[in-house]
């Protein structure tokens, strides 16, 4: 054999060594470890939602107590709306009964509803891009603007532009359920 031949020479095939299999007990009982830490970390719930007043006993902590001012007032200004089609055109109607698509004349309602949001808190650019214009009809607490909104979810039915359809509608086409 020459010199070129003996440095490429590899020698006869080996078969790979047989890895050893692994041990079932350490890979289930790392799958329990980390099964046990993630439940660990998804059940820790942080309490600085508490404190303790000068008697000893539990209170809400001063920054949850202003959160839940905060949502209390929120609740005492509440809008009820409306959202009227901008054009004329076919717009969603999710109580029709074979159809999803109700043609609105400009300025006809499609939607009673109230919020504590205001319109970009409620919808964003959803209500433009729909192309319906959001107007306030009445301010005040949640239970005044519920009964707003209810009155005049109910008495849709009776506006000129719903009884001259061939086939009225219960409410408006955007609302879902009567409340």
């Amino acid at each position: 054999m020459n010199k070129v031949a003996k440095k490429y020479q590899t020698g006869p095939m080996r078969a790979p060594a047989p890895q050893q299999p692994k041990n079932p007990r350490v890979v289930l009982l790392f799958f329990m470890v980390c099964s046990c830490i993630l439940a660990i970390l998804a059940t820790w719930k942080d309490t600085n939602f508490l404190e303790q007043d000068a008697g000893g006993g539990l209170k809400l902590s001063s920054s949850r107590e202003a959160q839940l001012q905060q949502r209390l007032q929120r609740l005492e200004r509440c809008e009820q709306y409306v959202l009227r089609a901008k054009f004329s055109g076919f717009y969603p109607c999710y109580h029709c009964a074979a159809d999803t698509l109700i043609f609105l004349r400009a300025g006809e309602v499609w939607k009673y509803g109230i919020t504590i949001q205001g319109e970009k808190g409620r919808y964003r650019n959803w209500v433009t891009t729909l192309g319906l214009r959001y107007r306030v009809q009445f301010r005040g607490t949640i239970q005044d603007c519920l009964r707003q909104e209810t009155l005049k979810i109910y008495q849709y039915a009776l506006l000129p532009e719903n009884t001259r359809r061939k086939l009225p509608l219960i409410r408006p086409p955007g609302n879902k359920v009567d409340l």
